[in-house]
């Protein structure tokens, strides 16, 4: 297998495929920020592309190993997404299953990652609102799939990347929250309903004033919405975290994303489909300090313990994204100050 980060290989393989022509001027840039892939953007002639291939190790402190050919899973869900929604995807360019990578079209230097929008304070409702309803028209028109259903039918990269680093690895160091983290690990693995990204992350999502460019689907398979739903919205309770000045912001953002994602479903009662968020968003919530992905700019050894404390009070308590968002704005020993309902 090539190694994609080997200049010389990576433009050997580009010219025997035709995706570069012998003689013209290619810049080469690997891409950092992600932990289980190789990335490496391509420019020529005023035109890029990405060229992305699987790791057997992820990138992260402790021992965490995946089959490659999660590649292959993100290929096809790349090529599926163009179907659903064009608009809010690049373009899908070349595969080579053998080499577990494939090639798709690199988004515009104006785009900027949303997760660096939201730690700078700058709340774009407006893109909040497409990129909920992005998500929304992939569960919707996926769930009626039968053709989808079959197509990403298998969940093993979404065991070993998401159930086991996340929710079993909490489950260990919180065994009083055993029996209702393997409940709600069940209702993931068994209700097979929809699309689920599985990686539908600030941090995957570049904005531009013009689109979307939603990336990173190596862990999409057929599951509970409640997964991609929770997944992303506990970004805005660690970013409230992050920047308590900015708690109540952050929080309503959050009630807007689930406002228009709503709008645009009718596949799951939507009653049901908030209670199982709600619970598994505080699992996540609690395994972004104690889980094998813990985020990154939660440092300070209050904030870890304060996102605990919020985690359990969310587990008790909470059944709506009201409650959340209640739990989260109380005053908590002078770590947020009191605040009236935003």
């Amino acid at each position: 297998m090539i190694d994609i980060y080997n200049r010389e290989s990576l433009h050997g393989y580009l010219l025997g495929h035709g995706l570069v022509a012998s003689g013209e001027t290619v810049h080469y840039s690997a891409l950092t920020g992600g932990v289980s892939c190789k990335v490496v953007k391509v420019e020529r002639n005023g035109k890029s592309f990405v060229v992305k291939q699987a790791l057997p190790k992820l990138n992260v402190k402790d021992d965490w190993f995946s089959d490659i050919r999660r590649i292959l899973i993100e290929k096809d869900c790349l090529i599926a997404l163009n179907e659903l929604i064009p608009e809010a995807v690049p373009d899908f360019v070349h595969s080579d299953d053998e080499q577990f990578l494939y090639v798709m079209e690199a988004a515009p230097s104006e785009a900027e990652v949303w997760k660096q929008q939201l730690l700078a304070g700058r709340l774009d409702f407006q893109a909040t609102e497409k990129i909920a309803t992005a998500l929304a028209t992939v569960h919707q028109h996926s769930a009626e799939s039968k053709r989808f259903h079959e197509r990403f039918a298998n969940q093993q990269i979404f065991k070993e990347l998401r159930i086991s680093p996340y929710l079993e690895t909490i489950k260990e160091k919180h065994p009083s929250l055993q029996a209702m983290i393997d409940e709600t690990i069940a209702l993931l693995l068994e209700q097979r309903l929809t699309l689920v990204h599985g990686d539908f992350s600030p941090k995957n999502i570049l904005v531009t004033k013009k689109r979307l460019y939603l990336l990173d689907y190596e862990v999409a398979h057929i599951g509970h919405p409640s997964f991609d739903l929770a997944f992303v919205t506990t970004h805005f309770l660690l970013k409230s975290i992050n920047e308590k000045r900015w708690a109540p912001a952050y929080l309503h953002l959050m009630q807007a994303f689930i406002a228009s994602y709503f709008k645009h479903i009718d596949f799951i009662d939507r009653r049901q489909l908030e209670r199982d968020t709600v619970r598994l968003l505080a699992f996540l919530f609690l395994a972004r300090v104690d889980g094998k992905s813990p985020a990154e700019y939660i440092t300070a050894a209050e904030d870890k313990a304060l996102i605990r404390e919020l985690s359990y009070e969310i587990i008790s308590s909470a059944t709506t994204f009201d409650d959340v968002q209640h739990v989260m704005l109380k005053k908590r020993g002078g770590f947020y100050e009191s605040i009236c309902d935003y």
